[in-house]
């Protein structure tokens, strides 16, 4: 539909069918699974590599549902009505792009277009969750002074731009959608309760979260708190199982997320398990996943990156709300990866599991828990052989003639979107268990472990069981009598494996073009299979040499000395190298990670 030869087609097509088509390009399909993926993924690491940023992946969705609605509107001459609205600001939701929801809303009042409920439900999901997909907000989610006082100006900083506080609140906005919509006649759903949560909860109103969970459905969290037996709380409300305010695992996710970026895990798990057994809802795997990070976001030690009073304060506050010991991290996993639940932790999870590991001192643990994720990893590969074997089928190279239907076949296009994710899904595992080894490795000692033991036996055995994984320079630290090793290869990337197999899954695809020439890899779908990873430009490769080889140390009294930043010989080489600006008040942001709307 994209292709410009389409757009005559695309215009002339009757209403019905063209919103089927329209519908077609859905966030669940093109949006979610890569958001997923995404997610653990260092945006610096995915750059290096030639790896799509979930941010492109985003506006290529974005620019090919714009192109779509273009051939519609200026080739065959119609109006855009609720229906594709409805659809554009679903899209915008899934992306947490609050912009593209706020210039779709405008353009539905000026084009007097009445909302519909849905419509309200999307706008208010997209204002919640604005920039919580993207960059380094995606992981500044928790409540606290610093975060809300980060989020209150008018035109925020990167790394805090998405949903407000104070005079920017999100709660005031979603607040006022919602007088709008019941002004309108419309009733709230599930979705849209979920979001007055979610809106209450970015601002750190707990009161507001608890009385919404208490008026729609009856569940008093501070009773819950209180009183561990169900039976002597009050019912739930009773809502016919086909009721719209009839929760599902959206509500128990909501509830899962809500308390656990604001710092009370045990109320997070404790109203989960509530209303999952007083409403008979499984809880979801999605929804252990959620709580499980919150635990663990909560049982990291802060620290402040430069001493001032004020960031003294926030270190000193965000040691101990809502603080949770390592204990509690590994109580959750052996909870949801046991009966009934039955949960598979993701390789970000098995990652976490290493690090309080590594917290707690125990040797036998992390290598139990890197045993996990490489059964994991095995796994995923597993599946990408097999979604690999099902593209080749559809293509038939064999053939002594290329059959033209063949690669506009939707068969064709579903069997490589399916092998597009699952390569991402192995990348990201490869990438996370790299990352592991690159950490473990590098520990001084084990609580359970005599260092000699740990330097001369248990280091060398792990370095050459995991030599695939293990970055292609590290330094290795020792007793101080003993010093330290230093570890290189002959590679030219910053984090590559000291070995690796040679025929790689892009090796693969490169010989059955070099073998079948009439495959064109320009053509969608086929493009996919050659564009995974772009070979890193000579530009690009030069910067990176140059932040190998360069060191910049600053006078104490410059704002990016070692004194006032830690990281100032980083910034240092950013700065030599122009890649960043200087904003007010020391604040130093690279320029790659500008705001992709």
């Amino acid at each position: 539909m994209t292709d410009p030869r389409s757009a005559g087609l695309v215009g002339a097509l009757p209403q019905t069918v063209f919103l089927t088509a329209l519908h077609l390009l859905s966030p669940a399909h093109f949006v979610d699974p890569f958001r997923q993926l995404h997610h653990p993924l260092h945006t610096w690491a995915v750059l290096i590599h030639g790896l799509k940023r979930i941010e492109e992946v985003f506006d290529t969705f974005v620019q090919n549902l714009f192109t779509v609605i273009g051939y519609r509107t200026s080739e065959g001459g119609h109006m855009l009505g609720l229906a594709e609205f409805t659809h554009i600001l679903d899209c915008a939701r899934a992306m947490g792009n609050g912009n593209l929801a706020d210039q779709v809303w405008e353009t539905m009042k000026q084009m007097q277009v009445t909302p519909s409920a849905l419509c309200y439900t999307h706008y208010m999901e997209a204002k919640v969750w604005d920039h919580c997909y993207t960059g380094v907000e995606a992981y500044r989610m928790r409540v606290h002074p610093k975060g809300y006082r980060k989020r209150r100006t008018r035109e925020p900083k990167v790394g805090w731009q998405g949903f407000g506080t104070a005079q920017r609140s999100v709660r005031k906005l979603v607040l006022r959608l919602f007088g709008e919509m019941q002004a309108a006649g419309h009733a709230g759903d599930e979705r849209t309760y979920i979001n007055l949560l979610l809106a209450a909860a970015r601002v750190g109103h707990a009161r507001a979260m608890s009385h919404i969970l208490k008026e729609v459905w009856n569940v008093d969290v501070d009773a819950l708190k209180q009183e561990p037996d169900d039976s002597k709380l009050p019912a739930v409300t009773d809502y016919d199982s086909w009721s719209a305010l009839y929760p599902t695992e959206n509500l128990l996710f909501a509830v899962a997320h809500a308390f656990g970026v604001n710092n009370d895990i045990a109320a997070a798990v404790r109203t989960v398990q509530f209303i999952s057994a007083s409403y008979k809802i499984p809880i979801p795997a999605k929804v252990w996943h959620e709580v499980f990070e919150r635990a663990y976001v909560q049982s990291r030690e802060r620290w402040s990156a430069t001493e001032t009073p004020r960031s003294e304060t926030h270190t000193e506050w965000a040691n101990t709300i809502g603080r949770v010991s390592v204990d509690i991290v590994q109580s959750v996993f052996v909870a949801m990866t046991s009966e009934p639940y039955n949960v598979k932790p993701t390789m970000q999870e098995w990652r976490f599991m290493v690090n309080t590991a590594i917290d707690r001192g125990c040797l036998e643990d992390c290598k139990e828990y890197l045993r996990g994720a490489y059964r994991l990893l095995e796994e995923t590969r597993t599946k990408q052989t097999e979604a690999r074997k099902v593209v080749l089928r559809c293509l038939n190279p064999g053939a002594p003639r290329p059959d033209p239907e063949l690669f506009s076949s939707p068969l064709l296009a579903d069997a490589i979107r399916t092998y597009d994710i699952i390569r991402l899904e192995v990348w990201q595992q490869v990438y996370l268990l790299q990352r592991m080894l690159h950490l473990v490795v590098r520990v001084p000692g084990w609580k359970d472990l005599p260092e000699k033991n740990w330097h001369l036996q248990e280091r060398p055995r792990m370095l050459e069981e995991w030599v695939d994984f293990i970055p292609s320079k590290i330094q290795l630290l020792y007793s101080t009598n003993t010093g330290h090793v230093d570890i290189h290869s002959d590679r030219q990337d910053l984090f590559d494996p000291g070995a690796w197999p040679a025929w790689t899954e892009n090796s693969k695809w490169e010989d059955l073009a070099t073998r079948y020439p009439f495959l064109d890899r320009t053509v969608a779908p086929l493009d996919r299979l050659f564009t995974f990873q772009v070979p890193q430009s000579e530009e690009l490769r030069q910067t990176v040499s140059k932040m190998r080889n360069t060191w910049t140390e600053y006078p104490a009294d410059h704002e990016l000395s070692t004194a006032k930043n830690p990281h100032g010989g980083f910034f240092g080489r950013l700065a030599a190298l122009d890649m960043l600006k200087t904003g007010e008040r020391n604040s130093v942001f690279l320029l790659d990670e500008k705001s992709w709307i």
